[in-house]
C-alpha cells in the first residue's frame, strides 16, 4: 500500500508541541476521555513507513514552526467500501522542522528541545499513536477532492513583522468524522474530527486537519495561559494544527 503523505498534528498531537507565529484556527477537535477500541473487520493494509508522515503547525506571536514526524508503523482496515479501522505508530526520534531544513544548527537545536521533557519527552515515550475507534459519514454522495493543508503557501514572518496570523482554516467537503484513541506522553485522549475519505476501486483516499490544546496531554512548556504579561510575547499558542494524508493504491491492497 503506498501512503503520499500522514501529514500534522495527531502526534499530533505530536505535534503541537512546536513554537511559532498565531494561534491555527478552524476546525478544533473534540476532546474526551479515551474509548474502547474494538477489532476492526475487513482486510488490513500494511501502510509503508517510507512514505507516510504526521504534520504540523506550532506557533507563537512572532513566529511558526512546522514540520512532520515519521511513521514507524501502520495499517488501515476496509470492509464493503469503507474505513472499519487502522492504527499509526510515529516516532518522536525522527522529527523534521521544515521551515528549518536549511539551517542545521537551530534545526538541531529546535528538534532537541521538542525530543526533550519541556516537550513530548522521548526517552521515557517515544511514540505517537493515534488508533481508530469509529469512523462515521458524513454525507455519502461527496468525494474527498484535493488535500487541504495548514501548511500550504506558509511563509515565515519578515523581520519587521511581530505578528503574522495564520489564516481561518476550515477542512472544506469533509465526507466523515473520525473519532480515535490519540497517545503522547504516556497520555491517551479521543479526538474526533472532520476528515475526507474516499474508498474506490482504485484505492482509498483519506486526509484531514484539524487544530488541538497540546496541554491536554501534557506538553506544558510556554503555556499561553501562564503568561504573565502577554504583550511580551514569551509564551507559546496551547493549539497546534496537524494534518494526515494517505493515498493507498489499489494494487497494493
Amino acid at each position: 500500500m503506498k501512503i503520499l503523505k500522514i501529514t500534522s498534528a495527531l502526534a499530533l498531537a505530536v505535534i503541537m508541541a512546536v513554537a511559532c507565529t498565531s494561534n491555527p484556527k478552524g476546525d478544533e477537535a473534540k476532546v474526551s476521555e479515551a474509548e474502547e477500541v474494538t477489532e476492526a473487520e475487513g482486510m488490513e493494509i500494511a501502510v509503508s513507513s517510507d512514505e507516510a508522515d504526521m504534520e504540523f503547525v506550532g506557533t507563537k506571536p512572532t513566529g511558526r514552526h512546522y514540520g512532520n514526524v515519521a511513521l514507524t508503523d501502520g495499517s488501515i482496515s476496509v470492509k464493503d467500501g469503507k474505513v472499519t479501522g487502522g492504527k499509526f505508530i510515529f516516532d518522536l526520534n525522527q522529527i523534521t522542522i521544515t521551515d528549518l531544513k536549511d539551517d542545521k544548527e537551530n534545526h538541531k537545536k529546535l528538534v532537541g528541545h521538542l525530543q526533550s521533557d519541556d516537550f513530548f519527552d522521548a526517552k521515557n515515550h517515544p511514540q505517537v499513536t493515534f488508533e481508530l475507534v469509529s469512523v462515521k459519514s458524513l454525507n455519502p454522495e461527496k468525494t474527498a477532492g484535493d488535500y487541504d493543508s495548514y501548511q500550504d503557501d506558509m511563509e515565515q514572518p519578515s523581520e519587521d513583522e511581530k505578528i503574522m496570523e495564520l489564516p481561518e482554516f476550515e477542512l472544506e467537503g469533509a465526507t466523515h468524522e473520525v473519532t480515535g484513541n490519540l497517545t503522547m506522553r504516556g497520555k491517551t485522549l479521543a479526538i474526533t474530527v472532520p476528515a475526507k475519505i474516499n474508498v474506490t476501486d482504485d484505492g482509498v483516499k483519506a486526509f484531514t486537519n484539524f487544530s488541538i490544546d497540546r496541554t491536554k496531554w501534557g506538553l506544558m512548556y510556554g503555556d499561553e495561559s501562564k503568561a504573565v504579561d502577554k504583550a511580551k510575547d514569551k509564551f507559546i499558542y496551547n493549539k497546534v494544527g496537524v494534518g494526515f494524508n494517505i493515498d493507498a493504491k489499489a494494487e497494493n491492497m
